[in-house]
């Protein structure tokens, strides 16, 4: 019953928000990448371009120097800067404008149009104001420094939260918030930090992801059971969220595919369960497609789920139900993202790793092999603000104001203007 169960979501997958842009181009000097393709489990796990949030600890925006359309640089703002979505991209500039590029068939990047970009355009409505930014499955989302929240973009579930199941392509208002910390974005399926340290989700709940008791979709939020109050941090995965606790400890919830919720099973649950061993000593969390990160309180990080790419980066591609040690990180770490089958970390030194999946590139390492031990990203090895990663693509904030993205282009993802995957980081347009 459970591989009958798996292979139905699998088909699900394929027949979700699909990728519909140009195949994209690989360098005409660099080998094609249809070896680790074809024989990843990135493609049976991520099934082929079916969008991810990937949501990593996506919630990481911080701003960035340099708004697209002008050429004054102004001082950056290293909070919460870069969202990366499935097959798409957004950054919020210090003035609080955002911008978006990449995909765009269902208005995800929020310029009133469903034509895709391969660089920056300008969210309309969002000129200033923006704190927080989530990129989703095929949507985006926004925290506003008025404590609003505006979504856009794909709505099939009622992920906006605006009380529909319209597509949007511009930003409306989530229904009912107006005291939003942050905000995560996963496949189908949307969670808000409020103030009150409580937490609220909406969208698709096929497998409890919402956290509510219920496999019922929300069009609006709802409370996630037992966390109204003493949360610090969260993630949307694929069909999982997570959070931290006030205490330190850490909860999941949702599809248990591979181990992604870290309770010692694999049931799914509709309400948070206890992620095993991390009663404590949790600062920061990042969710994939199917796996899931900590970064403690000491700087090490831990992984559990899906490891067909050595995205747990333990050394193996072995499934681990329960979190296992990063080789190598055990300390110095100050962020991480997870993306669709790969996982990189923010080093105290300014540095970026990466590793897992890399057939199209996402690692950033020069090559287009899997690893399953951290590698660092070429030419970041200092000066590196914040970091995201999407399905498979990975971007980076600079010290200096720039930013740089690697790996699959398809649909313009990377932000420099092609169509090109790129196993090394290249310049965003603009920034």
């Amino acid at each position: 019953m459970i591989g009958i169960k798996y292979l139905l979501l699998g088909l699900v997958l394929l027949a979700a928000v699909t990728c519909a842009c140009s195949p994209a181009k690989r360098p005409a000097d660099e080998p094609d990448a249809a070896d680790t393709d074809t024989d990843s489990d990135s493609d049976t796990d991520a099934d082929t371009d079916t969008d991810t949030d990937v949501d990593s600890d996506t919630d990481t925006d911080t701003d960035t120097d340099t708004d697209a359309d002008t050429d004054t640089d102004t001082e950056i703002d290293i909070a919460d800067v870069i969202a990366a979505g499935a097959h798409h991209t957004c950054a919020v500039l210090t003035s609080g404008v955002m911008k978006c590029w990449g995909y765009n068939d269902y208005g995800q990047i929020g310029d009133g149009t469903t034509v895709e970009s391969s660089t920056p355009v300008d969210v309309l409505g969002l000129s200033s104001g923006v704190q927080a930014i989530a990129a989703g499955g095929a949507y985006t989302c926004a925290v506003l420094t008025s404590g609003g929240m505006k979504c856009w973009g794909y709505n099939s579930d009622g992920q906006l939260g605006d009380g529909t199941t319209v597509d949007k392509t511009t930003p409306v208002n989530v229904f009912g918030f107006f005291s939003g910390q942050t905000i995560s974005a996963g496949s189908a399926h949307t969670c808000a930090l409020l103030d009150s340290g409580g937490m609220r989700c909406w969208g698709d709940n096929g497998w409890g992801q919402l956290g509510d008791g219920t496999s019922v979709d929300r069009v609006t939020p709802v409370d996630v059971s037992g966390l109204t109050s003493g949360v610090q941090a969260i993630a949307a995965g694929w069909l999982h969220t997570c959070a931290v606790l006030d205490s330190g400890g850490m909860k999941c919830w949702g599809n248990n595919w591979a181990g992604a919720l870290g309770d010692g099973t694999l049931e799914d649950n509709a309400t948070p369960v206890d992620v095993f061993g991390l009663s404590s000593g949790v600062q920061a969390i990042a969710a994939g497609l199917w796996h899931t990160c900590a970064l403690l309180t000491s700087g090490g990080v831990k992984c559990w789920g899906d490891n067909g790419s050595g995205q747990l980066g333990d050394g193996t591609t072995t499934t681990a139900l329960a979190p296992v040690d990063v080789s190598g990180l055990s300390s110095g770490v100050q962020a991480i993202a997870a993306g669709g089958d790969h996982t990189c970390a923010l080093l105290d030194s300014g540095g970026a790793k990466c590793w897992g999946y890399n057939g199209h590139g996402d690692l950033g390492d020069g090559t287009w092999a899997d690893k399953d031990t951290p590698v660092d990203v070429s030419g970041l090895f200092s000066g590196v603000q914040a970091i995201a990663a999407g399905n498979w693509h990975t971007c980076a904030v600079l010290d200096s104001g720039g930013m740089k993205c690697w790996g699959y282009n398809d649909c313009g993802q990377l932000g420099d203007g092609t169509g090109v995957d790129s196993s090394t980081p290249v310049d965003v347009s603009g920034f």
